[in-house]
């Protein structure tokens, strides 16, 4: 009889699976289930049974979750990729768990596949609690945004911010802004443009809200500020000291970073690789001196491959050559559109130089 009982798997009993007393019997079951339910292999299978973790004595059915899901709107393959990243979902109780909290995202207005994407961006969303986490971040979230357009835009940008262990910490960080006078407006502006400032730490922003008005000396009434918050936000200060090195290690004092980074913080954003090749190429290329570079920012943020390199050899050769009589500052060049650029400095000497408008349409990928 011992052997017999031993043999047994599991045994259905109303809405779940009853194991017995047996991690193995258990995690035997979940394999099984992933393999022929869900299309898992065998090595995905035991990499997600894996992740439950622990000996679960009793297992909701999974079939209610898995039909759950797809009644919501997700696929196999979002289901299979939901479940591979977090199993134990498959044993959640829909009516008790699963449904109430995807409701308070629906309630938003946030449905279909947009609804699926959210959660398959930040599925910790699905282990927190409805009434001590969910519903008081997304009522915090509306009382900031003002209507639930707003709140789905920003979920929508940011999956992470419904998976907040509380929002404590964002209500500090909103304090904080608020403090430095920020009205009601601007800080709905910040929000759904920023919402990377409201998880900062709250030690962390406040000493970055004084940085920036002390060190960098841009005013919290400037429209740059919460540009170059945003920017420090996303950044280690040892990755912007690194950043700041690259700079003045081409010659750069601290004047020319510090201008630079009040006109255009985004550009301490690029790689270090991005970076080093923007200044070879400007300095020592084109001869653009730092100070020249640090009052004209954009210069670093234009792509090399596709606008500054091609531009700059079409502008040098035109000129070279004495072809356009009404010859442009490179940087003017930089900042046309396309069009404006093939009418100026490349049709009109296709008669001199016939290959140029297709050498140069295959160099910028058109």
């Amino acid at each position: 009889m011992f052997v017999k009982a031993r043999a047994v798997l599991f045994k259905f009993e109303g809405n779940g699976f009853l194991f017995p007393y047996s991690t193995a019997a258990s995690t035997h079951f979940l394999l099984n289930y992933l393999i022929s339910s869900l299309g898992f292999s065998k090595q995905e299978a035991a990499s997600a049974s894996a992740k439950v973790g622990y000996r679960v004595n009793s297992f909701k059915n999974p079939d209610l979750a898995l039909n759950f899901f797809k009644q919501t709107g997700f696929n196999d393959t979002h289901i299979k990729l939901l479940v591979s990243k977090y199993p134990k979902v498959l044993f959640y109780d829909v009516e008790k768990t699963l449904k109430p909290k995807l409701q308070c995202l629906s309630e938003l207005g946030l449905s279909g596949s947009d609804l699926v994407k959210v959660i398959l961006r930040d599925w910790k969303f699905l282990t927190r609690g409805l009434d001590t986490h969910i519903k008081p971040l997304i009522s915090l979230l509306k009382n900031v945004l003002g209507n639930d357009e707003n709140v789905v835009k920003v979920i929508k940008k940011c999956a992470w911010l419904i998976s907040l262990y509380s929002c404590g910490a964002m209500e500090v960080n909103l304090n904080l802004l608020r403090l430095l006078g920020c009205s009601n407006d601007k800080i709905k502006n910040i929000v759904i443009t920023y919402p990377r400032i409201l998880n900062t730490n709250n030690k962390r922003l406040e000493d970055i809200l004084h940085r920036v008005e002390k060190e960098v000396g841009v005013s919290p009434d400037s429209a740059m500020f919460l540009h170059i918050v945003n920017v420090l936000v996303s950044l280690s200060q040892d990755k912007v000291d690194t950043k700041f090195g690259i700079f003045k290690s081409f010659g750069w004092s601290d004047t020319d970073v510090l201008t630079m980074f009040q006109k255009l913080p985004y550009c301490v954003g690029l790689s270090d690789a991005r970076i080093q090749t923007a200044l070879t190429f400007l300095m020592k290329e084109v001869r653009y001196t730092s100070v020249y570079i640090a009052s004209h920012p954009y210069l670093l943020a234009y792509s090399l491959e596709k606008r500054l390199i091609p531009r700059y050899e079409v502008w040098k050769l035109v000129n070279e050559k004495n072809l356009i009589k009404s010859r442009r500052e490179f940087y003017t060049v930089m900042t046309w559109h396309e069009s404006k650029f093939l009418e100026k400095y490349v049709l009109p000497v296709k008669a001199e130089l016939p290959d140029l408008y297709d050498l140069y349409v295959k160099r910028i990928g058109k």
